[in-house]
């Protein structure tokens, strides 16, 4: 969720914003930021161009940002504090990427050495070691790469004219694309859709596109020094969309499969798409009977994490390609201003300023 600020005003209120680290009392309870992509529009032609949280600079200053101002744990420290074994420390944060597309993990390694970084990497088994390629890579790729100039298809029964003379009309018409390929009710029916694109856009090379996006096996094992990795399901379905058997499969057989390859339990799961009708309780009951500790949703709801038996709910953090620096640093200082519910947000700013009242008062700062 970005702020639309003005440059001049991003900066002054990022200034703003450090300040107040400095200065105030700080929140004692674990933020789970989100990655996807990391990379420049090149870098990430032509599939997920416009899907990038932010580019390999600014991620650089987003990991020194959090070095000066935070308490970095892995996943191991994050889940001693979820499960109430230690504190948590002031500022906790927690950095998690989605999907594991291998160049740009391979892009930023470096940098997270240098800051003695360690995220945790969910990865979805289908896709480890081939060359498949997501639906919204797919959608992406052959919008970008087709020589025609304008689309004509229906979305929801509505007849729609999406226009790519421009790189931004393919940009938007990607958008549009992704948002009604998303809201289809079942993964075939989402093929079924990519598919037809796929033909309507007639591509005669799709040679840009011919390349492994995530990791192989070998690459994961290799990333262990600097990445924990747990599962992200085997295909990346929306799991509110299966049955208990199909959601049981999914969630079983990817976490043996990681186990298997790294040789290592795998107790972290993150749910894929993440948000409020991507998943049910019936997703979590099924989680925490297949053996995993946590479970990551991509809610923005501040709850704490929720105790299923022997699982734990963790909400984590969603980063905006538009909001740079200014806009985590916001949501790390104050998350209550991006409570998605209105009426929500206010009341937990007005607690999240007394509990900081009493810090001060306890002497805590």
């Amino acid at each position: 969720m970005g702020l639309g600020l003005k440059p001049t005003i991003a900066r002054v209120t990022f200034g703003l914003n450090n300040l107040a680290v400095r200065l105030l009392p700080q929140r004692r309870h674990l933020i789970t930021l989100t990655y996807h992509r990391v990379g420049n529009r090149e870098q990430l032609f032509p599939e997920s161009v416009g899907l990038a949280e932010c580019s390999l600079e600014v991620f650089e200053a987003e990991m020194a940002w959090l070095c000066r101002h935070c308490t970095l744990l892995d996943l191991e420290q994050a889940r001693t504090v979820v499960e109430g074994r230690r504190p948590c420390p002031d500022h906790a944060v927690l950095v998690t990427f989605d999907d594991g597309y291998r160049d740009d993990l391979l892009r930023i390694e470096p940098c997270l050495q240098r800051h003695g970084i360690r995220p945790v990497v969910f990865l979805p088994t289908d896709y480890i070691g081939t060359r498949r390629r997501f639906w919204w890579d797919r959608l992406g790729a052959c919008v970008q790469l087709t020589s025609k100039r304008r689309l004509s298809l229906l979305l929801g029964g509505i007849a729609v004219d999406l226009p790519l003379d421009s790189s931004q009309e393919r940009d938007a018409a990607v958008a549009a694309l992704s948002g009604h390929a998303k809201q289809l009710s079942s993964t075939a029916q989402r093929e079924q859709f990519v598919a037809e694109v796929e033909a309507d856009l007639d591509l005669s090379d799709m040679g840009q596109a011919d390349r492994p996006l995530v990791l192989s096996w070998d690459e994961v094992r290799a990333l262990r020094s600097t990445f924990d990795f747990g599962a992200h399901t085997e295909s990346h379905p929306v799991m509110a969309q299966l049955d208990v058997e199909e959601a049981r499969r999914e969630l079983e057989r990817s976490k043996q499969i990681v186990e298997r390859e790294l040789d290592a339990p795998c107790e972290s799961v993150a749910i894929p798409y993440g948000l409020t009708g991507d998943y049910t309780q019936e997703t979590v009951r099924i989680a925490a009977e297949v053996g995993y500790a946590l479970i990551f949703s991509l809610e923005e709801t501040l709850r704490r994490p929720v105790r299923y038996g022997g699982l734990h709910l963790v909400d984590r953090v969603a980063l905006d390609p538009l909001g740079g620096l200014p806009v985590m640093a916001l949501k790390l200082t104050w998350p209550e201003l991006f409570v998605p519910d209105w009426t929500d947000r206010a009341r937990r700013l007005l607690a999240g300023l007394r509990d900081r009242a009493k810090l001060r008062a306890t002497g805590r700062s």
